[in-house]
């Protein structure tokens, strides 16, 4: 069981490494910018594994590129964005390829429903539901952008299709959505998008049944994740809205307001897409962005981030949890105790991660921070949106030095891969598994 394990990881790892070493070397090409002059590989990188990771960070202004260029990050972007499904798609249609129990699990994470029966059916409709929301909110995209004077509306309306519903982030303008603020045919399905991707396709494919009348009620999981959903959206736009609205939101009317607070709230959770540039909002949205964006998304998404349910039930067992009992009661049901250190696991390993990747980046920063051009939370920040694949920034990206680049590219692959990768869990060697030592005590709190 432990090779198998690790042979899954290293075929998952090599799928996302391999990807963004053809989109780099593509990405070093001239034809992919506008002026026919090719950037340096680390930021052909940095770019390539920002898509592939669907973050949305980029070393590069937007607005260098050719349309061949947003061709190739939008491919991988697509590519990246379904990377586990995409892996496992080409692994399983190997003829006579067995699955083995843990790609089994591994797919279950995404569409729990007949995976032991059926694991290239669901894949197979993972796959031609994206297909299918792609095209079908592309087009209120191209109207929106060809109203607003786009250039390439159809590009634009392809790649923001593909960009927002796998929470990449990335735009074809450097100003993200900044000068499509008041156009509804442009924010609303963007908005749309990246919510649903981030929801997952377990709880789509859930509320869909129910709506067709399969289904008599959602399950608890669904249920769960759209509570958690509507509740960050919420609290999220009013704390946006409150402290904004005198700010970065004056002018432009309650309802103009409080959506763009909804869209502002709702981009940190992976998405990365902005309406309002970030420098121009106060310390206090700052914060409860990053917060965001280190909660990320909801479990069998697309989104990063350690997903809305495990940091739920963290905060909740913090809150309520009895060690003198098992588990956690909610809502009528009990969560077992392995389900809560496994969340446990996930969130303090993330933290750890995130916490060394900040001192990576003190360290090779350490100039621009002493000159005053980066502040310590502008890397904080950065840290964060790169983990949590985000997308987000202060504005230094682009002045990052070369080590800190490949520090931000560090973070965002193992925001990608590594999160997933510790919800796997790992293989308990002989000796954990058939061997109890005596119990001891130690003084906490």
């Amino acid at each position: 069981m432990r090779t198998r394990l690790s042979m899954d990881k290293l075929q998952l790892f090599a799928y996302f490494i391999g990807l963004s070493l053809v989109g780099s070397v593509a990405l070093s090409l001239s034809p992919m910018y506008a002026d026919g002059v090719a950037v340096p590989f680390v930021d052909a990188f940095f770019t390539s594994v920002s898509a592939v990771c669907v973050t949305g960070l980029s070393t590069v202004p937007m607005s260098a590129y050719s349309p061949a260029g947003f061709v190739t990050v939008m491919i991988l972007i697509q590519f990246g964005g379904l990377g586990i499904v995409t892996f496992f798609s080409l692994y399983i249609a190997v003829p006579q390829k067995k699955m083995s129990l843990v790609n089994r699990a591994v797919i279950r994470d995404f569409f729990i429903d007949d995976v032991e029966t059926e694991p290239r059916r669901i894949v197979r409709s993972i796959v031609i539901f994206t297909a299918c929301i792609e095209i079908l909110f592309a087009i209120p995209l191209y109207l929106g952008f060809r109203s607003a004077g786009s250039r390439f509306p159809f590009l634009d309306a392809a790649f923001h299709s593909v960009s927002a519903f796998c929470n990449a982030g990335f735009s074809t303008y450097g100003d993200s959505l900044g000068g499509f603020g008041r156009n509804d045919l442009v924010v609303v399905p963007v908005f749309l998008l990246f919510v649903t991707g981030g929801v997952g396709f377990m709880v789509l494919t859930d509320v869909a049944r129910r709506v067709a009348g399969v289904r008599s009620r959602l399950s608890f999981h669904s249920r769960l994740v759209l509570a958690l959903t509507g509740s960050l959206l919420f609290f999220g736009g009013l704390v946006f809205f409150l402290a904004e609205k005198n700010g970065a939101l004056s002018g432009m009317g309650t309802a103009r307001g409080a959506f763009l607070a909804v869209f502002q709230a709702a981009t940190p959770r992976t998405a990365g897409f902005t309406v309002l540039p970030q420098e121009s909002l106060s310390p206090i949205t700052h914060l409860v962005t990053v917060i965001l964006m280190f909660i990320g998304g909801s479990p069998g998404s697309i989104a990063g981030g350690v997903k809305t349910t495990t940091f739920f039930l963290v905060m909740l067992y913090a809150i309520r949890g009895n060690p003198d009992l098992r588990g956690l009661n909610l809502g009528q049901r009990n969560l077992d105790t392995t389900l809560i250190e496994r969340a446990f696991s996930i969130v303090a390993k993330s933290l750890i991660i995130v916490i060394a990747v900040i001192s990576a980046l003190l360290i090779t920063e350490r100039a621009a921070i002493e000159s005053g051009m980066f502040r310590i939370f502008d890397v904080v920040f950065e840290t964060v949106s790169a983990f949590s694949t985000v997308g987000l920034s202060l504005g230094i990206t682009g002045s990052l030095t070369e080590a800190g680049k490949y520090v931000v590219i560090l973070a965002m692959f193992i925001g990608r891969t590594g999160v997933f990768a510790m919800a796997l869990g790992f293989a308990k060697t002989e000796k954990e598994r058939y061997v109890e030592y005596p119990s001891a005590r130690v003084m906490i709190g």
